[in-house]
Parts: structure tokens; C-alpha cells; sequence
């Protein structure tokens, strides 16, 4: 079951969810969508320039027209990362939002327990799901009744 969200997470509540999904989930997700851009080949090399401090961790690059909050006629480069210290790290200090991976960073961050997503971000729609299933001791859902009741 998914449970959506359209308010953001910020500061110290957002590197609070990172730490959370670190300790739930073993991969995470960001994509670079093409064609957006004048040029492309400038673009992804602006962009993997940006990953390049977690670039030890990227398990795989796929280019795919459909992910877990967005389907495109075009395509995107979708990054997934093992999730660790150093990428924990990355999270918490590249952005300070979860709607904050846009406009310079990659876009809609998600996170993964297995092959099943925990949680995914719709940057420009402003809007965030998580599976419910996947928190079964209900962490996700104290931290976010904290913060949005």
C-alpha cells in the first residue's frame, strides 16, 4: 500500500529520513533525464561531475523511459547506488530537501529495500509515496505524522 505526501522534508527532518532509509534500505536512485537540455553532452557531464563523489558506489546506469514516480516519451539516465556511509553522506549534504533534487542536481530520489521501492520522489510535482509493506515497526510513519500533523 502507498501512502502520498505533496509537503517537503527539510533540514535536520530530511538528513533524519536519510538516516532512516539508510538503515532500511540497501540501494537508492537518481535520474538525469535527457533531452532537456541544449546540450546534452554538456549536461551529463555537468551532472557526472556532481556524482562523482559517490561514483565508487554506482552499482548500474540504465537508460529507461519509466521509473517508479514518473513515465516519459523520452528517456532518462536512472543512477542506482548502493547505499552507504559515503552516499549517506552525499544525501544529507547535497540537498537539505527532498524536493530540493532539482535545478542543478539530479532529480527523484529514490530508495529501494531490495528490488522493492521504500520511498520515491517526484521532485518537480512536489510530491513523495512510500510502501507502507516496508515499514512494518511503522518508523517512517511516526517520523512523518511528527512532522506533518
Amino acid at each position: 500500500m502507498l501512502e502520498t505526501y505533496v509537503q517537503d522534508v527539510i533540514g535536520e527532518d530530511y538528513r533524519s529520513l536519510i538516516e532512516l532509509a539508510f538503515k532500511k534500505c540497501d540501494k537508492f536512485a537518481l535520474v538525469i533525464q535527457k533531452g532537456l537540455f541544449i546540450n546534452d553532452e554538456w549536461a551529463m557531464k555537468f551532472y557526472h561531475k556532481k556524482l562523482g563523489d559517490i561514483e565508487s558506489s554506482l552499482i548500474e546506469m540504465k537508460e529507461q523511459s519509466e521509473w517508479a514516480v514518473t513515465m516519459t516519451e523520452g528517456t532518462a539516465n536512472v543512477y542506482y547506488y548502493e547505499l552507504n556511509e559515503e552516499t549517506k553522506q552525499f544525501l544529507q549534504t547535497k540537498s537539505d530537501s527532498l524536493f530540493g533534487w532539482i535545478k542543478g542536481l539530479p532529480e527523484d530520489l529514490m530508495f529501494f529495500s531490495g528490488d522493492k521501492i521504500w520511498l520515491a520522489v517526484n521532485s518537480h510535482e512536489e510530491y513523495f509515496f512510500f510502501n507502507k509493506e516496508l515499514d512494518s515497526d511503522g518508523d517512517l510513519v511516526s517520523l512523518l505524522k511528527r512532522l506533518f500533523s
